[in-house]
């Protein structure tokens, strides 16, 4: 057998094929970015699109049964299901696949403003973890962190109630708040490698307050939305009375954009913590919902609005309010 012989003729060929192939790629990169830009339908915003959804029945509170245990599950995917609703992405109607309960167990950060000028004491920081002692259920997991001007951890992953109650002496009030670049720590280092968790949770003790965080606020919230994190807000009084931001929204804004915008909520720490730790980890457990989709006709670089709502005049939906901009 002859050895292969490269002609000239041969590599003139050779160079005129990979060219061509490169000229193919580009076409069809431009081609995907103008069907894209053009918000028609392209297969990256084909990827399945799961929603976390808070479902609460207004007016029959018998129906509000815990999803443990196989019986109360099947009686509650009854009561909601996915023809009862109808989901808009972006103003176009979408076709649900899947709606059902989500008996899951959850992963929660509950994150805390150290910070030396925050308006409530240690004492009253420390009673929001000592408040999930008694609450969680099983298979949940907690862990909590205080920050100012780092993150650090005071309690790792725990279910143990006597972890979460004896946290007081751990924490102190010191230097100023970075939120933002708190909250950057605990998604990348904490909640992004429990993605098998479908209820990744931020309870988040704090006035909203940031200063001088390396990473924007725009950025953090758009990996929360992205990622499916649910943020709840224990809200401390306003130490700046309301004072406007350059870098980023007033504080109470910034907690009314976390929590909204994830599907969270909002409450006082001058309330009754213990009745809010309770409303937060029932709802985890008895109302909480995953929803499938997969989205037609929309355009997903820019930021898509979402509606979901029923048939049933006493079903009240909360979900997030928007999904961030998908960069190719």
């Amino acid at each position: 057998m002859k050895p292969l012989i490269c002609t000239n003729k041969m590599k003139v060929f050779s160079i005129y094929f990979c060219l061509g192939t490169v000229a193919a790629l580009v076409f069809l990169s431009c081609y995907r970015q103008a069907l894209a830009q053009a918000g028609r339908n392209v297969a990256s915003s084909r990827r399945t699109t799961v929603l976390p959804l808070n479902v609460r029945f207004s007016e029959d509170t018998t129906k509000r049964k815990p999803l443990l245990g196989s019986k109360n599950l099947q009686e509650a995917e009854k009561i909601l299901t996915k023809d009862k609703v109808e989901l808009y992405d972006s103003g176009v109607f979408q076709k649900i696949e899947s709606l059902a309960p989500d008996p899951s167990p959850a992963r929660i950060v509950i994150l805390l403003d150290n910070s030396a000028t925050l308006q409530t004491d240690v004492k009253k920081l420390a009673a929001v973890p000592a408040a999930f002692a008694p609450e969680i259920y099983e298979g949940d997991k907690v862990m909590v962190i205080g920050y100012d001007l780092k993150p650090e951890v005071v309690t790792d992953f725990t279910d143990k109630p006597e972890d979460l109650q004896n946290t007081l002496s751990l924490l102190r009030k010191t230097d100023t708040p970075h939120l933002f670049d708190a909250l950057d720590v605990v998604m990348e280092d904490v909640l992004r490698p429990q993605v098998g968790y479908s209820k990744r949770v931020v309870v988040l003790v704090s006035d909203g307050l940031d200063r001088d965080s390396k990473v924007k606020f725009d950025k953090i919230f758009s990996t929360l939305q992205d990622e499916n994190i649910t943020v709840y807000a224990i809200q401390v009084k306003d130490r700046t009375r309301g004072a406007l931001r350059k870098d980023g929204p007033k504080p109470v804004d910034c907690l009314e954009q976390l929590t909204i915008g994830t599907g969270g909520k909002i409450y006082s720490v001058d309330g009754d913590i213990k009745q809010a730790v309770k409303e937060i980890c029932d709802e985890l457990r008895n109302e909480r919902y995953q929803l499938t989709y997969y989205p037609e006709g929309i355009n997903p670089i820019n930021k898509r609005h979402l509606l979901l709502t029923s048939f049933d005049s006493s079903v009240v939906v909360r979900l997030k309010g928007f999904h961030p901009p998908h960069r190719f």
